[in-house]
């Protein structure tokens, strides 16, 4: 029996070491696991971080090259106030404000921005606000815009303002007008 004993303590020592080489290597496994996950996080928090930077630099310098452009037009209005402390020719100064006019809505449509159609149009609460309603008798001119007060402008398909509008309402004889009509003719026949 003594050796069935030192048999099984050794036996018990070997399966220790088995047990002991295993959870080493376990240990070894997680600490790559671990270490991998560490890198990995790192990496992707950099990654976040060059992220937000290049997301401010984006949004920094995104009105660079339309600033570029409207320094052009600062340059002609300039030079249109110098024109109009130096001449009393009005046809000039206008002439001079209609080219800046038009050399600015040409850097302004390049860049996307629109003017949103309004008189003749039927009335879209997305595009349009009601500024008043006009009385109208033709169905055509129902809930059309009859007139534009004040402009309404897209970038691309984003309203930036609503165009400021009158529209036609095409009212329906109020039937309460009716029966007071009516009453009042009864009383007449009577007598």
């Amino acid at each position: 029996m003594k050796k069935a004993g030192k048999h099984h303590h050794k036996h018990d020592q070997n399966l220790d070491k088995k047990k002991e080489k295993e959870s080493e290597a376990k240990v070894k496994e997680y600490d790559v696991l671990w270490d991998k996950y560490l890198r990995t996080n790192a990496e992707f928090e950099n990654a976040r971080k060059r992220w937000e930077r290049e997301k401010e630099d984006v949004l920094k310098f995104a009105n660079y090259s339309l600033l570029k452009e409207v320094i052009i037009i600062l340059d002609e209005m300039e030079q249109a106030l110098k024109m109009v402390k130096e001449h009393s020719n009005i046809d000039e100064i206008s002439k001079g404000l209609e080219i800046m006019y038009n050399n600015f809505l040409k850097v302004l449509h390049k860049r996307g921005f629109k003017y949103i159609e309004a008189k003749g149009k039927k009335f879209d609460p997305h595009l349009h606000e009601i500024v008043t309603t006009k009385d109208v008798d033709s169905d055509d001119q129902d809930h059309m815009v009859l007139e534009e007060i004040q402009k309404g402008y897209l970038l691309e398909d984003k309203v930036l303002r609503t165009a400021k509008v009158i529209v036609g309402i095409k009212r329906t004889p109020d039937l309460s007008d009716e029966e007071e009509k009516e009453p009042q003719q009864e009383d007449s026949n009577d007598f």
